[in-house]
């Protein structure tokens, strides 16, 4: 049935978009797993169970590095049993954890409900459709994927103000509910029923290319096959490290900040309702990357952008250190969305540029271990700053230093060859 549905859908556009609207919905539901949701209750855990940020940091550090390590089975399984069946099961268990963690009381429990969001929302729902969008588009893959990254923008726009709305008018565990509910009515049943691995399970290939017969769609299994690397193959090459290292740069940064950032901006005299403005357009910039997809990202070298964005961003960061107002704030957190958003896209379009998408599932897994371990190790410089010396300068300068490393390691990327 689904199978026939996609194909009558063919008829009028290519069913591909709507793997791709999937893909952004997915996306938009990491939303309980993500930082940017998650830092709107820290301030309430504070309260209710006296715990200092530090802790908290190193609880969430933690469950994050466990999601880390075990992400890449994730990757493994999504290769395996194909990524509509994963996205089911990572939808179910991130309502549960949801629920799971409107129920907490400890620091075990904390510890627990951290690890369920952060490996099912932000690993597996970020990974599943990153490693979906690329088997539909081809020519169109920088566009795709910044298209589909718009579900995450608009999460992260929208999903701080509900949260604070939720806690501020019933309370943090009822705001852990709704998005348990969400979840379960709405985003599993949708892609249950719209999601299909790749155009070439219906007959179709990539971006919509017209297949003369069953010859030709077999002759593209093959090229493909041959270009991918399996990943016991790219872990041996030195680009899949590079690229690996510089990934960790963003997710390290931004988890550091969005963890604290109702506190970093008490310190620049921002009201917590200001905050959740400011927090929210961080994904601004995010919309308009299918014109920079275009115009940048699949014009210049990767490597080039990934350069020239580690340096942007650098220099961003010491730009907050003057920041002491609304405004300012907007502008700083504008400048950063922008080009993290950038080079995160560029990173996303590396990855299946560099090693093919045969075996996009596994490679991904791996890549996204760099990823949520940066995202681990984010909170705690920040925590530390603030528990040592009342404020945040110290882990501002010190992100600016690795941006500029970043920037460094950059230059030795070139993509490799594969022996057939």
């Amino acid at each position: 049935m689904r199978n026939k549905f996609a194909l009558k859908i063919n008829k009028y556009f290519y069913y591909g978009w709507i793997v791709l609207l999937m893909s952004a919905l997915s996306t938009f539901f990491s939303s309980p797993g993500q930082t940017y949701s998650i830092s709107a209750y820290i301030n309430s855990y504070v309260l209710d169970f006296d715990y200092s940020r530090t802790m908290l940091s190193t609880l969430y550090t933690f469950a994050t590095l466990l999601s880390g390590a075990l992400i890449i089975f994730m990757g493994k399984a999504v290769d395996r049993f194909g990524q509509r069946r994963m996205l089911v099961i990572s939808g179910l268990m991130l309502s549960i954890a949801c629920l799971f963690n409107s129920f907490i009381v400890n620091t075990v429990m904390i510890f627990v409900g951290f690890f369920l969001l952060r490996f099912f929302g932000q690993g597996s729902l970020t990974l599943v459709p990153g490693a979906l969008i690329p088997q539909w588009f081809d020519k169109n893959r920088a566009l795709s994927l910044s298209l589909m990254a718009y579900g995450n923008m608009i999460g992260n726009m929208i999903a701080p103000t509900i949260n604070t709305f939720m806690i501020t008018h019933y309370s943090w565990q009822v705001a852990w509910r709704g998005w348990s509910v969400l979840l379960l009515f709405i985003f599993v049943p949708l892609v249950s029923f719209f999601i299909i691995n790749k155009p070439e399970d219906i007959g179709l290939l990539q971006d919509n290319q017209k297949a003369k017969d069953q010859k030709e769609i077999h002759a593209e299994l093959k090229k493909m096959a041959q270009e991918s690397f399996h990943l016991n193959e790219a872990i041996k090459t030195k680009s899949f490290w590079f690229i690996g290292a510089i990934s960790m740069l963003t997710p390290l940064i931004s988890t550091g900040m969005m963890f604290h950032f109702f506190s970093i901006m008490k310190t620049k005299n921002v009201d917590p309702t200001m905050t959740a403005i400011v927090i929210g357009l961080v994904a601004i910039p995010g919309f308009f990357m299918p014109i920079v997809a275009s115009a940048v990202i699949d014009r210049y070298r990767s490597r080039h952008i990934l350069t020239i964005t580690s340096i942007l961003i650098g220099l961003d960061l010491i730009y907050m250190l003057f920041v002491h107002n609304f405004m300012m704030a907007c502008i700083f957190i504008l400048i950063y969305g922008l080009i993290s958003n950038v080079q995160n896209l560029t990173i996303n379009v590396i990855w299946v540029k560099y090693f093919g998408r045969l075996h996009l599932g596994s490679i991904r897994g791996a890549a996204t271990v760099f990823t949520v371990v940066g995202s681990a190790f984010g909170t705690i410089p920040f925590g530390l700053s603030f528990d040592l010396t009342g404020g945040y300068v110290p882990a501002f300068i010190a992100m600016a230093c690795l941006s500029i490393m970043g920037a460094m390691m950059s230059i030795f990327i070139r993509k490799p060859s594969k022996s057939l």
